[in-house]
């Protein structure tokens, strides 16, 4: 199965580019992954820029594509949750689960409603760094389907 994180916008920190890229790289050493970025709306209307950067969104998107939409209102999972959801989802036969970033508004309910709302965390995170969060825990996920030490439980 392919995962993609579908993120709105470019990362402009180096370090969190750099953490990004490794998480990234340890990821695919399990299977395909990748990052695609849609660019960011320059509106300075916040619903006007959520509009446009969920259309972006649902553009990249297939109809049978497994998507999750990382949201602080979503369901928040343990990384040993998120590695049995992953698995769970290869052996129905999915194959590409698309892992959805917005924008700094957030995304539209036309975006919402296009897959199941998850919560990295309960507090509200900057956008790089969610991106970074969201790479280390498909990372550890994997390592944990495979028994790897990188998970202390």
């Amino acid at each position: 199965m392919k995962i993609l994180l579908l993120a709105v916008g470019r990362i402009k920190s180096a370090p969190v580019r750099e953490l990004c890229a490794d998480y990234l790289a340890r990821l695919q050493r399990y299977g395909s992954a990748d990052v695609t970025e849609v660019k960011a709306s320059e509106n300075a209307d916040p619903a006007r820029r959520i509009a446009e950067e969920s259309a972006r969104l649902l553009e990249q998107l297939t109809p049978a594509d497994q998507v999750v939409v990382l949201d602080e209102r979503g369901r928040p999972m343990t990384s040993p949750e998120l590695s049995k959801f992953i698995k769970d989802l290869e052996l129905r036969g999915t194959r590409r689960l698309v892992l959805l970033l917005g924008g700094a508004y957030g995304v539209g309910d036309n975006v919402r409603a296009r897959g199941a709302p998850l919560s990295l965390s309960k507090m509200t995170l900057p956008h790089e760094l969610c991106r970074a969060l969201a790479l280390e825990q498909l990372y550890r996920a994997r390592t944990i389907q495979h028994g790897e030490p990188y998970h202390h439980a």
